[in-house]
């Protein structure tokens, strides 16, 4: 499969470079690469444009070009190596082609770089380089592996519109300057692993067709990744973004990590599209936002250990996905309070609690927060607590009517007169026994003209504790709700 999709990706990049290597010697002229490098020798400028460079160009033993380097438009046939070179003028080297394997490995830049549209058919690397003024790698093709490892940019960078077919790496690079990356493409494995970017960021409408690894990255000011793709892994572990962080409608296709992050302002996922899950385990959030989110069916959402200062996302988007903790779940419940949103606060709280319900083992303990639920729905339901007192008179009075256990005066002072076996004459009707239901409930004491009977005056006694227990209970509950 791999080997495929090898195949699949060289063949898009020889039909992208097809079209280009026909316009990159309009009059055939043909240089050698020897011819380039007495000019350098001789302090002459280098000034070429439609031609193509025969042999390799080798200038690994020139410690210093004065003179402005320009073969544009141009295909370099042989391999090309200027390891230590510094250019003290500008470069200009777009829209080339280069066939072979290019390094320009611990190179100095003083001056601009031009490279856009220029493709590379072969690795290329700027592994310990050194850029000082504005870059240009716009629309750039690299058809295998691109390396810039350790390479530092202090200008401008920019990779707009380019296109990784190997693997691009970018380890412990330093962006100093606004760097664009917006709509590049990579089609293999990209590594920003420990890089820093010191200006505003931009990766919009960029695709990573496979893993793509952020670990360590430190953004210093505003990135922009909105609208872009990843196919495969997202992994921004332990990342630093010190500004505005901006992720609106990206599209995660695998597990997007931001274990151990910081983000330092706010963090935008509005309308982003999560088809696994979203760890931010152990990161610190100031605020986030996941607004219009699209989840996966079993994606999950990790805030384990996470400690934010805001979190202003509703419960509902949060509430069948959140991997269980309970630090995360009582933070959560502070977060809501501080943001006023109650109704979220209690729905937070009271999964949190059913949740540890189900997983506790039987015991004291286990009662208790059974009881708990069902009495009150844990302090949070006080339409538990009303439903409970309504069943409670329900079926207190039931019993009293359907027993006959309680008699009335047919005047006050005057008991109704008979023996036992007028009781059914004088049974009180079920209104009657509501009414007592509820004067017991409520007062623990029999409304005037009626009283228990037998065994049912320990019922009433029953009821009227019970009365005062839920009474107190409603109290309690609804004076946490409606205070706060």
């Amino acid at each position: 499969m791999g080997t495929l999709n090898s195949k699949l990706v060289a063949a898009l990049f020889l039909l992208l470079l097809l079209a280009q290597t026909g316009l990159a010697a309009p009059n055939g002229t043909t240089v050698l690469a020897g011819d380039i490098l007495a000019k350098v020798k001789a302090g002459e400028p280098v000034d070429y444009s439609g031609v193509e460079v025969s042999g390799d160009l080798n200038l690994s033993q020139v410690a210093q070009v004065d003179q402005e380097f320009r073969v544009a438009n141009s295909n370099f046939l042989g391999n090309v190596s200027l390891d230590g070179t510094i250019f003290r003028d500008s470069v200009d080297l777009k829209g080339s082609t280069f066939e072979g394997f290019v390094s320009f490995d611990k190179s100095q830049f003083s001056e601009e770089a031009s490279f856009s549209r220029a493709s590379f058919l072969k690795d290329v690397s700027f592994r310990l380089a050194g850029f000082s003024r504005t870059t240009s790698f716009r629309s750039c093709r690299f058809l295998e592996n691109a390396i810039f490892d350790n390479t530092k940019f202090d200008g401008n960078a920019d990779f707009k519109g380019a296109l990784f077919g190997g693997a691009a790496s970018f380890v412990l690079a330093q962006f100093t300057r606004p760097t664009s990356f917006q709509s590049a493409i990579f089609f293999n494995t990209v590594s920003f692993e420990s890089a820093q970017f010191g200006d505003a960021t931009d990766f919009k409408n960029s695709t990573f067709k496979d893993d793509a690894s952020f670990p360590g990255t430190r953004f210093l000011s505003a990135a922009f990744f909105g609208l872009s793709r990843f196919d495969k892994g997202a992994l921004f572990a332990a990342a630093s973004f010190g500004g505005f962080f901006e992720f609106t409608g990206v599209e995660f296709n695998d597990t997007a990590i931001f274990a151990l992050a910081r983000f330092a302002d706010n963090a935008h996922f509005v309308g982003a599209v999560f088809h696994k899950d979203l760890s931010l385990e152990s990161a610190r959030v100031y605020s986030i936002q996941l607004d219009n989110v699209i989840f996966g069916e079993n994606s999950t959402i990790n805030l384990k250990d996470a400690d934010f200062t805001k979190f202003p996302v509703h419960w509902d988007i949060l509430k069948d996905r959140l991997d269980y903790n309970g630090a995360t779940y009582l933070a959560l419940v502070k977060n809501y309070k501080s943001l006023e949103w109650f109704d979220d606060a209690d729905d937070c709280y009271y999964q949190y609690r059913m949740i540890s319900l189900t997983t506790e083992h039987w015991g004291w303990s286990k009662i208790a927060d059974f009881i708990s639920w069902i009495s009150c729905g844990f302090g949070v339901r006080v339409s538990y607590v009303s439903l409970w007192c309504l069943i409670t008179i329900f079926i207190f009075g039931v019993i009293f009517w359907a027993g006959n256990g309680m008699r009335r005066f047919e005047h006050e002072g005057l008991e109704i007169p008979g023996g036992p076996e007028k009781i059914e004459i004088f049974r009180v009707s079920l209104v009657d026994a509501m009414y007592f239901s509820v004067a017991m409930f409520t007062t623990s004491q029999a409304p005037v003209n009626n009283y228990p009977v037998r065994f049912y005056r320990h019922l009433a006694m029953l009821e009227g504790i019970l009365g005062w227990f839920f009474m107190g209970l409603f109290v309690v509950v609804l004076s946490g709700i409606l205070i706060r």
